[in-house]
């Protein structure tokens, strides 16, 4: 693993006697796009909050580019970029006189600054709206400033809270490329977000976060394999005969690791263990018999899946789901 730039231990956050973090130990990799993800409620953005030094730990602590969030706030929020639900642009002042104002605070000399604020509004497309107030900007693009101003100081860590949450398709797209990028070029990522979709495309590690806790850490791959050890192929072959079924589940138990054939609405599907071998195998058992195959599909676990079975199934995301809004 490559030297990290954020390491917890036993992070925890309480509002009275609600655990919204509990016990979080983690690392965080130089320059990787890590996500977290989980239902509203998860203890996301709280643990963001607590990174990022907007909030105080009730126990355990961090380290941020090698600085305590307790002992070291100041320089860890040198450090970082945040764009979080909780931090705002001032609304009645332009993006670039937004700009202006931070680089101040971060005591960016005025030539750099001017530089710096040049290229990340051309980075944006931000010249033909640079004299818009925040506050008359759509909410695409009110994000887009805010990310601006995450980046003014080239920070070593940029949180991502809910990002694309209220970006059209094709910004939260233009959105995870630019991440990716930033990732590419040394900076560490980390992406919270409620969509089943959007770690599975862009994050090189996700930690699945439920009721305050870190359930499991991998890649999507390793955590969409970890609760299926099946492999399933689905093949579209029409007017299958039952003796070219028969045949067929005869050729396919030969292979030991099959365990499932059915055929229903001229689809024929054949569930196994996890095999990279298993589309090949059953299409060579179908053309033996003579059948016409039109489509051939593999069908992997999603994250979807993987996040129900490592958080107790529907019915226990539904009760937390509930007792969360009742909180709230």
């Amino acid at each position: 693993m490559p030297e990290e730039a954020i390491t917890t231990k036993d992070l925890t956050k309480t509002f009275g006697h609600f655990p919204a973090v509990d016990g979080l130990n983690v690392g965080v990799g130089k320059g990787e796009l890590f996500g977290l993800l989980g239902p509203n409620g998860a203890g996301k953005t709280t643990t963001v909050r607590m990174l990022c030094t907007l909030i105080e730990p009730t126990r355990g602590t961090a380290n941020v580019v090698g600085y305590d969030i307790r002992e070291q706030a100041a320089e860890v929020r040198r450090q970082i970029g945040v764009v979080s639900e909780g931090v705002s642009l001032y609304k009645d002042l332009t993006i670039e006189e937004n700009l202006k104002l931070l680089s101040t605070l971060y005591e960016i000399p005025r030539p750099k600054a001017e530089v710096r604020i040049r290229e990340l509004m051309d980075m944006f497309a931000f010249r033909e709206k640079a004299s818009r107030l925040i506050g008359a900007l759509s909410s695409g693009w009110a994000k887009k400033a805010m990310i601006c101003a995450a980046l003014l100081h080239s920070p070593q860590v940029l949180f991502l809270d809910e990002v694309t949450s209220g970006l059209d398709p094709q910004s939260a797209i233009a959105l995870q490329d630019f991440t990716k990028k930033q990732c590419d070029q040394g900076v560490t990522v980390i992406w919270t977000t409620h969509y089943m979709g959007e770690p599975e495309k862009i994050c090189d590690r996700v930690g699945i976060m439920f009721a305050g806790r870190l359930v499991q850490v991998g890649t999507p791959n390793e955590l969409k394999h970890s609760v299926s050890e099946l492999s399933m192929v689905e093949v579209e072959t029409p007017d299958l005969s039952k003796t070219q079924l028969d045949k067929v589940k005869l050729k396919l138990k030969t292979m030991k690791h099959v365990c499932r054939v059915t055929y229903l609405d001229s689809k024929l599907q054949v569930s196994c263990e996890r095999t990279e071998t298993l589309a090949e195998e059953v299409a060579a058992a179908l053309l033996d018999v003579g059948a016409r195959i039109r489509t051939i599909n593999t069908k992997d676990p999603t994250l979807e899946e993987a996040f129900i079975a490592l958080t107790g199934g529907e019915e226990e995301i539904d009760r937390f789901l509930e007792s969360a809004g009742q909180k709230a």
